[in-house]
């Protein structure tokens, strides 16, 4: 697909990722001449339907905390998705490599928040909130909230059967994963999660096997003042407060907001520059692949 022309307008100029519903690239707008995101899915079965409920949800959004949908077309049996091209790195990337103050982290959360509140005002949930689904730009940085590809129009009927699951285990609440009616609740759950994920380098549900995680979800996790206590006491115990497993008992959306914008004052003057969790991890890593390093060559050196 690489070098065609798509949409008698879009230049395909290269391949930046793929997932299980599709492949994105960047492109050249020849008519409005800006560089642009097209996301082309086969458009067969659920992956049909999945990229006209991503079209459906995006296209009553309009906020800078979410990534814009600019055109939707089909062409060669593919439905395509154009949206704006963000230049960044995903927050499951900056949050693994300790490249995020806590300020950061808090920065960011509180711009999701702003985009999700956006967003459940008009209807639409997003389903999927995941470090890997969060785009953090170069500049500022902004966090950006991507592919709303199985977003739940709150007005409509559900698309899934009873019992069906839908998002990345690890961070679902707890009623997607039991199949249940996922309502805003489970955007505030999943941001909470990838928020104490982000702050404690440790994701309480991700075990060896799907199996496994599953059972984890909405089991009592450590809580963030436990493995954080440098961190203020209301935030940690407001992203505690929000992975209850009973919906009707999290804090909302702008609950949580709101403590993470009384944090950044005391973040900005007591919060180390890097995760400081995520950094003894890295280093845990490095001493690792050292010893591992060092045993190989001995076992060279003795002929094993």
């Amino acid at each position: 697909m690489v070098g065609s022309l798509v949409l008698n307008r879009f230049l395909i100029e290269r391949r930046i990722g793929s997932g299980g519903f599709g492949v994105v690239y960047e492109a050249w707008d020849g008519r409005l001449e800006r560089p642009v995101a097209v996301k082309a899915i086969e458009q067969q079965g659920e992956a049909g339907r999945r990229v006209l409920r991503e079209a459906q949800a995006a296209a009553r959004l309009n906020h800078p905390g979410i990534v814009t949908l600019y055109e939707l077309g089909e062409e060669d049996g593919n439905a395509l998705l154009v949206t704006e091209l963000v230049e960044g790195s995903t927050l499951a990337r900056l949050a693994a490599n300790g490249e995020l103050s806590d300020r950061e982290i808090a920065e960011i959360g509180a711009d999701l928040c702003e985009a999700l509140d956006h967003a459940h005002s008009r209807g639409v949930v997003h389903r999927d909130i995941k470090p890997q689904n969060v785009q953090v730009t170069d500049s500022e940085p902004r966090a950006k909230l991507m592919d709303f590809g199985i977003a739940r129009l709150a007005d409509d009927a559900a698309l899934t059967h009873t019992g069906d699951v839908v998002g990345t285990l690890a961070y679902m609440s707890p009623e997607q994963a039991e199949g249940r009616p996922a309502g805003p609740e489970a955007d505030v759950y999943s941001l909470a999660l990838t928020l104490y994920e982000c702050w404690s380098g440790e994701n309480p549900h991700k075990r060896g096997n799907a199996a496994a995680t599953a059972r984890a979800i909405g089991s009592r996790q450590r809580s963030l003042r436990r493995l954080r206590p440098d961190l203020p006491r209301e935030l940690c115990e407001e992203i505690d407060a929000c992975l209850a497993r009973r919906p009707n008992q999290r804090p909302t959306l702008e609950e949580l907001g709101t403590s993470i914008e009384e944090s950044l004052d005391y973040l900005a003057d007591h919060a180390p520059e890097r995760n400081p969790h995520v950094l003894r991890r890295l280093a845990a890593i490095a001493v690792a692949a050292t010893a591992t390093g060092f045993l190989i060559a001995g076992h060279g050196a003795l002929g094993l």
